[in-house]
């Protein structure tokens, strides 16, 4: 795994570096030392000390930074500075020279203090701070030896010339220039003040680390750059060898005199920077072989800072759609929420979730789903300002982080703007894609915890506008961590519950309307608490589907039912009565298991036929992965178990499902029944489900029977099965068993079904 932590200390150093290359004296260096490491560390306080003296101070009133206090820092007396708005903080200090005594030293709130990633940060940016100061005072010094010596001129100009080549390349570093282009600069930088006839640069190849490769040069003669364009270390010579020593290597034969430094990847040897003279004598000299360092050094930094960032950016970005990843977003976020708290600002954060992603992902393949993330990624770019964060957090799964709105509504807004653009069709090579989004909204406040309690309420509101719908935003409000507490609370109690055994199975009578024999039963969960009592199913059931555990659940259910069926068919088998067929729920979450495999297990076990095993789907339940569902049905068909849509007609689809599902039987929900009470057009539509039932020759069964008036409302429209109180309530066992040996239920007196209209 790449160290996220280290290559950010290269990138930040880098930063301060080209910084400080804008400086030209000592003063203003200190002051731009001070603001950039503060930045940097995002410190409360950074003072640069300077013989016993404060040189430059950021987090204090001019001329009151304590320089007592800071002395005692530096000397190991105290570990904290009092800052003005922030009492004690920890501090941490790193020497920058040795004569006279200079000091960086880093003050920041909080109670966590510094790693050991920020801690060498604070070194490097000393280091830096006194090679820049140790440059310019050089500079300085010739300046003034120049105003009484005319001799010294020329030597002043060249130092100027070698100083603004490498503020240059500095300045190209921290702006994240292309490399090959800061490449260019240094061999034309070396070009320039060494005065020869050809400077390049050589980089071993990563994939055969034997091989030269040269990546800039200028003034080499045609044939030699061809030649050496791609050599092994020895065909390299002199170059070769600066590489393989660590050190400045020289040639000098007939054809010319050449040198040759290293150049470092993170202290390894990666190239070499060289010069060559051609036909002519040279010799090189201490003046010549400093300048080719300086180049060299500048070299490395770039090497390494293009590569870390590299690697950076790579590690801290998705890969799929270039945006920030999830660790380097909860970082970032972190901080935004310690400058926003300071600051007496909030923050808004929003957590975007697909809806129909996975249908795409699983039927057109990931490609095609990693092209729709990609342009997800670029349109939720398109809905935001610059200064905002988008990222993508894992999955289907995106955040985006706003700073510095006036009102709330700028941020509902930004919500509104995602949910319209990601419903806009994707092109997938001419093929037109629909997916959608739910949005959660949560704005920070001062008591804000944390990074990750703050993307836990988003997602909290994110789930609930999921719930009721999705395709829109939910805004976070206290109540829904209450709720998801709770659920978290149940989903415990329902694991307790499946190991100590507490499902019961209780059974409702299916019968005929017209005389009230029995022809099935349909087997219902109850949850026999301990302390409560039987809990009703609409307590537990939607936490069972959320957490998964209906599986375990519904998995008991089918197994006791199809042992109670299978035992008391046996039992009217010998009394001379028909055999019954038992109904069982499962769930569409079941059915992306592997339920078929595990039902014909249980038929097996428990010797029930097939066909006596009818399994209802809810409809009212969105199927997600339709095609997924519709092939695990067939496969139950290719079993022999029946099939019936429970609750028909409160779903989003349920003419779509009744043509697409291999569906043996509909069960009209409890809802049209009550209508059958009343007169007018409700009661019209109920009737219309009935008929189109029998038109397309599926079996109707009647949920919710409740009346006289309607068992003879349902038979005058030719529907010939019911459940409901008006039979029996669910029964437990043994008053099941009762019922099923009996075989009939007393109704009212029998009545013929009417036949279904032309």
């Amino acid at each position: 795994m790449y160290d996220i932590a280290g290559a950010l200390v290269v990138q930040q150093l880098a930063e301060f570096l080209g910084a400080l290359s804008e400086v030209s004296d000592v003063p203003t260096a200190y002051r731009v030392a001070a603001m950039g490491a503060a930045r940097a560390l995002d410190a409360e306080m950074v003072a640069v000390l300077r013989d016993g003296s404060v040189a430059a101070a950021v987090g204090f009133p001019a001329g009151e930074a304590p320089v007592r206090d800071l002395l005692a820092v530096v000397s190991g007396e105290r570990a904290t500075v009092k800052v003005p708005g922030c009492g004690p903080c920890p501090a941490i200090f790193a020497p920058s020279a040795d004569e006279p005594a200079e000091y960086l030293v880093v003050a920041r709130g909080g109670p966590d203090g510094f790693t050991v990633e920020e801690a060498s940060l604070v070194r490097g940016m000393a280091r830096v701070l006194e090679l820049h100061v140790h440059m310019v005072k050089s500079l300085a010094a010739e300046r003034r030896q120049a105003a009484r010596n005319s001799e010294l001129v020329d030597s002043l100009s060249e130092r100027q010339r070698l100083l603004e080549h490498l503020s240059g390349i500095q300045r190209a570093i921290a702006r994240r220039a292309p490399l090959p282009r800061v490449l260019n600069m240094i061999t034309a930088g070396a070009h320039e003040m060494l005065g020869e006839d050809g400077v390049a640069l050589w980089l071993l190849d990563s994939d055969e680390p034997d091989m030269l490769v040269m990546t800039s040069e200028i003034g080499l003669p045609k044939q030699v750059a061809r030649r050496l364009s791609r050599a092994t270390m020895a065909e390299a010579g002199t170059i070769g060898q600066a590489i393989v020593d660590d050190n400045l290597s020289t040639v000098a034969d007939p054809g010319g005199v050449g040198m040759a430094v290293p150049v470092h990847d993170s202290g390894t040897v990666v190239g070499a920077l060289a010069v060559a003279a051609y036909g002519r004598d040279r010799e090189y000299e201490k003046r010549d072989q400093d300048i080719l360092h300086a180049f060299a050094e500048h070299a490395s930094l770039a090497v390494t800072d293009a590569k870390t960032f590299q690697a950076l950016n790579k590690a801290s970005h998705d890969q799929v759609t270039g945006l920030v990843s999830r660790s380097p977003f909860m970082e970032q976020l972190q901080r935004g929420l310690s400058v926003a708290s300071r600051a007496g600002d909030r923050l808004g954060l929003l957590f975007v979730d697909l809806d129909g992603f996975k249908l795409v992902n699983d039927s057109l393949g990931h490609a095609a789903g990693d092209a729709v993330l990609a342009e997800v990624g670029a349109r939720l770019r398109a809905c935001v300002r610059s200064t905002d964060t988008v990222a993508r957090l894992g999955g289907d799964e995106f955040g985006v982080l706003l700073a510095g709105f006036k009102t709330d509504d700028e941020v509902i807004a930004v919500a509104d703007r995602i949910l319209d653009q990601v419903s806009r069709p994707f092109d997938l090579t001419g093929q037109d894609v629909f997916i959608g989004a739910s949005v959660g909204v949560t704005f920070s406040t001062p008591a804000s915890p944390d990074a990750d309690a703050l993307v836990r309420d988003a997602d909290l509101a994110m789930y609930h506008a999921k719930r009721t719908g999705k395709g829109r935003y939910g805004i976070f409000r206290p109540e829904m961590q209450e709720a998801f507490e709770k659920t978290v609370n149940l989903a415990t109690d329902l694991r307790r519950a499946l190991e100590r055994d507490e499902f019961v199975v209780y059974y409702q009578p299916i019968c005929r309307l017209a005389d009230g024999e029995l022809t099935g039963l349909e087997a219902l969960v109850r949850w026999l608490h301990p302390k409560r009592g039987l809990v009703a199913p609409m307590e537990f059931i939607p936490a069972a589907e959320e957490t998964e555990l209906i599986i375990a659940i519904g998995h008991r259910v089918l197994r006791e039912a199809c042992r109670s069926a299978s035992a008391w068919n046996r039992r009217r088998a010998l009394a001379g009565l028909p055999e019954l067929t038992v109904h069982v729920n499962v769930s569409t979450r079941q059915l992306r298991d592997d339920t078929v495999e595990m039902v014909a297990d249980v038929l097996r076990e428990t010797g029930l036929a097939a066909s006596r095993l009818v399994l209802e789907i809810t409809e009212s339940h969105p199927a997600l992965d339709l095609p997924l569902v519709c092939h695990q049905l067939h496969r139950f068909k290719d079993l022999g178990v029946g099939l019936a849509i429970d609750d028909f007609g409160t779903g989003y689809s349920s003419l779509l499902a009744l043509r697409q599902f291999p569906i043996d039987t509909i069960k009209v929900d409890k809802s049209f029944v009550d209508d059958l009470d009343g007169n007018g057009d409700r009661s019209d539509l109920t009737r219309a489900i009935v008929q189109l039932g029998r038109a397309v020759r599926r079996d109707v069964i009647a949920e919710g029977v409740e009346s006289e008036t309607q068992r003879r409302a349902l038979l005058d429209c030719g529907c010939r099965l019911g459940q409901g109180y008006l039979f029996a309530k669910p029964l437990d066992h043994a008053a099941a068993t009762a019922l099923v040996l009996e075989g009939r239920v007393t109704v009212g007196p029998a009545l013929p079904v009417a036949d279904p209209p032309d």
